[in-house]
């Protein structure tokens, strides 16, 4: 299926990856990024790596974090994304988080939009569990930070205002 360029085979194929996570093992995962560099298009990257990758990272975490590790500093900006998208089930369980703040800061400074966005949703999805922590992070980082990424979480941070006030005051200050 994947082999055809066609966006719905290709979008079958994910969906059916998915739906069969035992059928997908770390070995795999060469193959996977190959996918993930050809997708151009995060209609396809985000649920091969945030759905795929992402349950296979809760089955062999040790095998599959190093491999997010070499993604997230990867020349390819789909595969930095899927790095990031990756940690999601991780996550989810509680687990993980120090790996996702680095990973964030590596990337705050980035200026493609698909990588400020992920970075957002991820952070706004964390605030909802860990709002302490990401409004931490969030303070901590505001003079890199983009409002792009910044939205996101504030949409479920209770200090949204001050946080925005703070970003706004640091971007009038420097510049």
């Amino acid at each position: 299926m994947w082999e055809q360029p066609v966006h719905e085979l290709r979008s079958a194929a994910v969906e059916l990856l998915h739906g069969s996570p035992k059928l997908v093992t770390a070995a795999d995962l060469p193959w996977i990024e190959a996918h993930l560099r050809e997708c151009h298009t995060w209609a396809l990257v985000d649920p091969l790596a945030g759905w795929v990758v992402a349950a296979l990272a809760v089955r062999e975490p040790g095998d599959v974090l190093p491999v997010l590790d070499r993604w997230v500093a990867d020349d390819d900006f789909w595969i930095r994304r899927s790095g990031v998208l990756a940690l999601g089930a991780l996550l989810a369980h509680g687990r993980e988080l120090d790996r996702f703040f680095a990973y964030a800061e590596r990337l705050l400074p980035e200026r493609e939009f698909f990588i400020r966005k992920v970075l957002g949703w991820v952070l706004r999805v964390l605030a909802t569990t860990h709002p302490t922590e990401v409004s931490e992070w969030l303070r901590a980082h505001m003079a890199d930070m983009n409002l792009v990424t910044l939205r996101e979480p504030m949409r479920r941070l209770p200090d949204a205002l001050e946080l925005r006030a703070l970003y706004d005051t640091r971007r009038n200050s420097s510049g």
